[in-house]
């Protein structure tokens, strides 16, 4: 009687996990990387310093990875992302939902609700096209992110997203530039213009905060950039960091030090947009939004008439004025202040236009 034979066991290729500081991985759109026991988060200041740049606290909005991607090239049909569940940030108003966004080839192929219990989690996105081509994950913007990593499927080629170097964008703003009210995070009015325009986005817009701190300046006269942008006012009107007789000085002062390392990169400088219940009421700033918005044009004036020609002023309303009010994400009766997912790409829409108006962009 001959012997049985014993089945042949085959081991299944075991999922490619890819830790958070893995080279392969680049974090695009942060300006530093903190870095703790098997999770990295991505800042939009120099975390070691961030004191320095909120010195009046709130610095956890300096950890709201707006506009950060972690970028990379595999030809895995699917990725699972491993992250650490950050609870939600307390806020004034509509709440925000933490989101993440897979792009691949320029293009939203999923987006993802992420929890905020505090302990680990994760996320499984399918759908990606199985080939190799650069996939992009968009970080939430207004929720804080840890990266834990990522596993994808077996036998996955992986490498660093090597793409050619797009022009760089550096924005600086408000809550309105951070994202609130957005459909998630790719669709951000920022996104949706850098990734329209090809741009390589670092966003320090910071909600509560963009009252033209010398520190941010500074940052971005030392962040490479082809593009200059800032959106302010809104929070210098509301929360009197600068009075009618500080204002224009302090623009002048921000901008002069950001030209010490751009003497001559495109400069853009909005005023805020529509705020309807701020138009004609004067804040603890002693300003009303409109008196605001003149104090800034006329300091983009002042800096124009002393030889900075690739300096630009762009009217907040003009882009999205009284005629948008209906796009706000706030209902009348409250301090309506920011887009609506709605109000994001008519925002975008509308930046682009008058930024090529003013010959800030081709």
């Amino acid at each position: 009687m001959g012997r049985a034979r014993l089945p042949v066991m085959h081991d299944r290729p075991a999922p490619l996990d890819i830790g958070d500081d893995d080279p392969r991985l680049t974090y695009r759109g942060a300006v530093s990387l903190q870095r703790g026991p098997g999770w990295t988060a991505p800042w939009r200041l120099p975390y070691e310093d961030a004191a320095l740049y909120l010195p009046e606290g709130g610095l956890g909005r300096a950890a709201m990875p707006s506009g950060v991607r972690v970028t990379l090239r595999t030809d895995s049909p699917s990725l699972v992302c491993r992250y650490q569940a950050d609870p939600p940030p307390e806020l004034n108003g509509p709440e925000e939902r933490a989101r993440l966004d897979v792009v691949y080839d320029g293009r939203r192929t999923a987006t993802a609700d992420l929890e905020t219990h505090g302990g680990d989690a994760e996320v499984r996105v399918d759908g990606l096209p199985g080939r190799m081509t650069t996939v992009e994950l968009w970080l939430p913007y207004y929720h804080q992110f840890r990266l834990r990593g990522l596993t994808l499927d077996a036998g996955s080629a992986v490498e660093r997203d090597s793409a050619e170097q797009l022009p760089r964008w550096v924005h600086f703003g408000s809550s309105i530039s951070q994202g609130r009210g957005a459909a998630s995070p790719s669709r951000t009015w920022a996104a949706l213009v850098a990734r329209r325009a090809g741009w390589d986005l670092t966003s320090l817009a910071l909600g509560a905060a963009c009252c033209l701190q010398p520190m941010t300046a500074r940052l971005m006269r030392d962040l490479p950039a082809e593009l200059l942008t800032v959106c302010v006012g809104i929070n210098i009107q509301a929360l009197g960091s600068h009075n009618r007789d500080a204002l224009a000085s302090a623009l002048v002062g921000f901008v002069r030090t950001v030209r010490e390392g751009h003497p001559d990169t495109p400069f853009a400088v909005m005023s805020t947009i529509t705020a309807p219940e701020r138009e004609e009421v004067p804040g603890p700033s002693g300003m009303t939004m409109r008196e605001c918005r003149a104090h800034i044009r006329r300091a983009v004036a002042l800096l124009r008439d002393h030889g900075d020609k690739h300096l630009h002023y762009v009217h907040g309303p003009e882009v999205f004025g009284p005629g948008c009010s209906r796009l706000l994400l706030e209902p009348e009766g409250l301090d309506r202040l920011h887009p609506s997912a709605d109000g994001h790409p008519v925002f975008a829409s509308r930046f682009m236009t008058v930024l090529r108006r003013a010959g800030c962009v081709p």
